[in-house]
């Protein structure tokens, strides 16, 4: 099939030769600007580097000079201080954690200090070191550059002490630092940073710099509150959404009703009679790139209103899928059918002993041991950001700007590249915080629409998703179906678990060839499940993934693969403990070998909650735990009986994220993320029928809110003050578990598949 790319007569030979110019005259500028000032970029090595020789990051001192886009501190003489972040911010406070960091070693207030995005979006430093490539995610960021930026800070704070020393004739060890300024130990001296940049930016880099004690800390580990939070409430905080260019056009998208659907045709009168309305394009699909979009028709129009009722206008036909008669209701017995067929192909992630064995010949032969099966399924989700995905592009001059959430700078060069055959030197990235992503900034479709749109039509595009459009722009979460078997032997211990996790490959859709290696591991799909983060020991383990592809387009999600596997081995485990007449948390305790971060959290869970004492007549608690992003949880539920239903009462959440930058805005996470996994218990669930998305809006996927919250108890605990772990994705696995097992205390009744029904029937 052709897939027709849209013509331009843009001049690339022209435009190179423009944009090189512009850098160099950038360049210029900015090495005019800093000549008096401080600028100061630290690298670490990392795999990237050790792949590319890269002399730079080879080196792991300072760099210092010419002004570098790469500079990660700049101190300028109007005492200006600034932070480039290459990270994307999506509301979850990444832009406050980094500052703080950075301030912490600068010695100055963090609030004080500007951050700034780089103007150079795919500098080699700024790649994603386990991806390899240009990325926000994982709960990586602050744990990622939190060495890095503590050094690049402290290097700064050296160099203008020695400044200082220098310009007063007393020594180094004679001058301390306050709030941004020098102080002679005497107290007679004092300069600002800005006064002391010039002087500082001539001199040699120190090879060491000595880092702060943790015991020292003014602000790491203490901050409670977060950047830009007056301008939010306000409503004054500018989000992409926001974006205005002059003679910008705003567009919206029908999409195809079914997976590989195409434009039959398209009756575009009633749309372009409406006022504003200035034209309808098709959009072509592109199946030949991995997770790119699907055939759609754009209205485009001079406001958003316009758009809107011109797509509402529109009457397409479209030619027949062949996924009309997929039905995701039936979608886990086809994978547990899967499960059985011969063809099915198992790759392993722990193995311990020999459990298939061990399980036939304890459970029938060994008095006292009993076999528990299982299984456990999910439905497909959608991620739902409170902002819908939205991006601004203007394709001019040779090159195309991008203003945005953009969570995944690779994406857009990447749209650039194959639908405008524009280089990366001449793609320009405008960061801008979003409302939300759960991995809905993360899929890469809406930069390829966007890309196509501004060539298309010469001017600055505006593309935005309703509500609707949101929820029917595929890429969700993917649906999964786990089965577990556990051996308990007569003394009550787990002699034997397997589990067999059957879900699509993750990344495979954004890096082709991803599983093309011995082992055909898929991490994105095997998290909690991995000898490296599975918490349970027994003599025989067999655990592992079945891959099983549907064709329905599947997306990034916030905890990704963690919700199905915990839900599953938080299960089986709370069942293992109960047929072996054990108490569920010293059973799960009983069986961390070497893990005392995450028997502790555990032990202070239960103790807040009141695991073990008396209880309300009604009332059951249930206890689930992960680790994930080198961090740890544990989430204990309690529910009762509320007239012919169950409801959840609270949740306590304890965590140990080692040390917590910014205390405030973990929290905010980890309750942000209790409330996610509650959604996934109770509510959360898309159905496709006859190859149709089902829901639309909130009022048929109904998400959680406020009114829907328990109490929420949450405690941190800073069980490693030297390297912080991540927090944004940690909190929702645990709780769908949590719940359920809660429920199973109370009711007798096994919960095995999301969303809940909490409903007591007679």
């Amino acid at each position: 099939m052709r897939h027709d790319r849209p013509a331009t007569s843009l001049d690339h030979h022209d435009s190179r030769d423009h944009h090189r110019a512009a850098r160099r005259r950038f360049l210029k500028q900015g090495s005019a600007l800093l000549a008096s000032g401080l600028a100061v970029g630290f690298v670490l090595p990392d795999a990237h580097a050790a792949a590319t020789g890269s002399t730079v990051s080879g080196d792991p001192h300072p760099q210092r000079g010419e002004f570098e886009p790469n500079a990660w501190v700049r101190v300028l003489p109007d005492d200006t201080i600034k932070l480039v972040v290459h990270k994307h911010d999506s509301g979850t406070g990444t832009r406050t954690a980094l500052a703080a960091v950075v301030a912490e070693e600068l010695d100055v207030d963090p609030f004080r200090v500007e951050v700034i995005t780089p103007e150079n979006p795919f500098f080699p430093q700024y790649i994603h070191p386990l991806w390899k490539v240009f990325s926000t995610g994982g709960s990586t960021s602050v744990a990622l550059e939190y060495e890095r930026l503590r050094r690049a800070g402290a290097t700064a704070r050296a160099m203008l002490i020695e400044a200082a020393a220098q310009q007063w004739g007393v020594p180094a060890a004679a001058c301390t630092t306050d709030n941004g300024y020098v102080v002679e130990a005497t107290g007679a001296r004092r300069a600002s940073y800005g006064a002391l940049a010039a002087r500082a930016a001539k001199l040699p880099a120190p090879k060491d710099v000595a880092l702060k004690p943790p015991g020292e800390f003014k602000y790491v580990g203490k901050l409670r509150k977060k950047r830009d939070a007056a301008q939010k409430t306000n409503g004054s905080f500018a989000y992409s959404i926001d974006v205005s260019l002059p003679g910008m056009l705003v567009a919206v998208i029908r999409r195809a009703p079914m997976i590989d659907g195409r434009v039959r045709s398209v009756d575009e009168k009633a749309a372009l009679a409406i006022p504003g309305v200035r034209e309808v394009l098709r959009i072509p699909a592109r199946p030949d790139i991995l997770g790119c979009n699907q055939a759609g028709v754009a209205v485009l129009a001079d406001d958003y209103w316009a758009a809107h009722r011109g797509q509402a206008a529109l009457h397409i036909e479209w030619d027949d899928s062949p996924f009309e008669s997929f039905d995701s209701g039936t979608l886990a017995a086809r994978q547990a059918a899967w499960l059985d067929d011969p063809a099915a192909r198992v790759v392993p992630t722990i193995q311990d002993g020999d459990a298939q064995a061990a399980q036939v010949t304890q459970a029938a032969q060994a008095a006292g041991a009993k076999m528990i099966e299982a299984s456990y399924s999910m439905p497909y989700k959608a991620a739902n950001p409170l902002e819908p995905v939205n991006v601004t592009a203007w394709a001019r001059n040779g090159g195309i700007e991008y203003w945005g959430g953009l969570q995944v700078p690779s994406s857009a060069k990447e749209a650039a590249e194959v639908i405008g055959s524009i280089p990366e030197e001449h793609v320009t990235l405008h960061e801008l915080v979003s409302g939300g992503s759960f991995g809905a900034r993360e899929s890469k479709y809406w930069l390829y629409e966007v890309t196509w749109l501004a060539l298309k039509t010469g001017k600055p595009v505006k593309l935005m998703n309703s509500r609707e459009d949101e929820m029917r722009a595929l890429y969700y979460h993917a649906a999964s179906y786990h089965r577990a078997k556990a051996v308990v032997d007569a003394r009550g211990q787990l002699a034997s678990l397997t589990l067999r996790a059957v879900a699509p490959a993750s990344p495979e859709q954004w890096e082709p060839d991803y599983l093309d290696r011995a082992d055909r591991m898929d991490y994105s799909t095997t998290e909690a499940i991995n000898k490296w983060e599975f918490a349970y020991s027994a003599p025989h383990r067999d655990i592992g993934w079945v891959r099983h592809e549907t064709g329905v387009p599947t997306g990034w999600f916030r905890a990704v693969s963690y919700i199905p596997n915990v839900f599953a081995v938080e299960s089986i485990m709370d069942e293992a403990a109960h047929a072996a007449r054990r108490d569920p948390l010293e059973f799960r305790i009983a069986h961390m070998r070497e893990r005392p971060r995450h028997v502790a959290v555990l032990r202070e869970a239960a103790r807040r909650a009141g695991w073990g004492q008396a209880l309300p007549a009604g009332t059951a608690l249930g206890i689930s735990t992960n680790q994930a992003y080198h961090s740890y949880i544990a989430v204990i539920a309690r529910v009762a009986r509320k007239g012919d239903a169950v409801v959840v009462e609270k949740l306590t959440c304890v965590t140990d994220c080692g040390i917590a930058v910014s205390p405030g805005g973990v929290e905010e996470q980890l309750y942000g993320g209790l409330m996610w996994g509650l959604g996934h218990a109770t509510s959360d669930r898309i159905d496709i029928r006859n190859g149709r998305v089902q829901q639309s809006n909130f009022d048929t996927y109904r998400v959680m809110r406020m009114s829907d919250m328990p109490d929420i108890d949450i405690h941190i605990v800073q069980g490693d003050v030297n390297k912080p772990g991540g927090v944004g994705e940690l909190a929702s696995p645990s709780v769908a578990p949590a719940i359920a097992n809660a429920v199973f205390s109370l009711t007798g009744k096994r919960l095995r598949e999301t969303p809940f029904d909490l409903q007591m029937r007679a």
